[in-house]
Parts: C-alpha cells; structure tokens; sequence
C-alpha cells in the first residue's frame, strides 16, 4: 500500500486548494483564516503556491453562485421571487455598478462575496469579467491578509 508523506509539497499545495474550495463553496467566511495560515508556512516559496492554490480553487468555487444568480429568474417560491424582484429593481437604478461591486466585494468582502457573485450572475456580467475580477480581487485580499504573521514577525522583531 502506498504512504503519503504529510511533509510533502505537493500534499500541502493539494490541502490548501480543496480548503480553499470548501471555504469558498460554503459561505461560512473562513477563508480569511486560511490565508493567515498559509501566510506561516515556511519556506516562503511553498507558501506562495499553497496561497496561488488556494485562491484559484476559492475562486472556483464561486462559480456555481454566479451560476445560481444566472437563473435566478426561474425561482418559483413567492419569497424568492419577491428577492429577485427587489434585486432586479435595484440593479435597474444603478446599471454601471455591477463590476464595481465585484470588485469591491472581491476586495473587502463587503457586501459578502458569495452574494456579489449571485448578484454578477443577475446582472450578467460575462463570465470572463467576472472570474478575472474575482481572481484580482481575491488575490490582493488573501495575499494581504498571508503577509500578516511575516509582518507581525517583523515587528515583534
């Protein structure tokens, strides 16, 4: 029977990037630990693939949100359709605001990203945009928040 090495690279790149899908799947907000976590792993080089993994299988997993809001119109419960009548609304006031919001959500995390995705599906934005903007903005907000414990660490001396 084979063994795996726990110490192994390629095992660690793997970990992080089904982390970064499950936390990223589940609108839980631990992603934010996960990246602080990563920003700990030595040597630097290893922590950079695990975060590229990461952020890459995190964005992954916001597809099938944007997908979900691509057919939001199909909703059937009353409550749901009240939802999407009230989003519809909205982004009709304020059209040229969609990728700015992405953005901003991708960035921030506010408004929640899981949503920001829903949104971008119902608004259309093309799906090119929307994952290239998601890789950008999820990439300066994990990278930010791995570089923490090097900064601590700097000035803790």
């Amino acid at each position: 029977m084979p063994t795996i090495d726990p110490s192994s690279p390629l095992l660690a790149i793997l970990v992080a990037a089904a982390t970064g899908f499950s936390v990223g799947i589940l609108p839980v907000g631990l992603a934010e630990v996960a990246a602080v976590g990563i920003g700990v792993v030595q040597p630097p080089g290893l922590a950079l693939a695990m975060l590229a993994a990461f952020t890459l299988a995190h964005v992954a997993a916001k597809m099938p949100w944007y997908g979900l809001g691509r057919v939001a119109d199909r909703a059937s419960h009353p409550r749901a359709q009240r939802f999407v009548n009230g989003a519809r609304t909205l982004i009709a006031r304020h059209p040229r605001y969609g990728t700015g919001l992405l953005a901003v959500s991708a960035i921030t995390s506010v408004p929640p990203f899981h949503l920001a995705a829903i949104a971008s599906g119902m608004v259309a934005i093309p799906f090119g945009r929307f994952v290239l903007i998601c890789l950008a903005g999820r990439t300066v907000r994990f990278g930010v928040l791995a570089a923490v414990p090097a900064l601590v660490r700097l000035w803790l001396g």
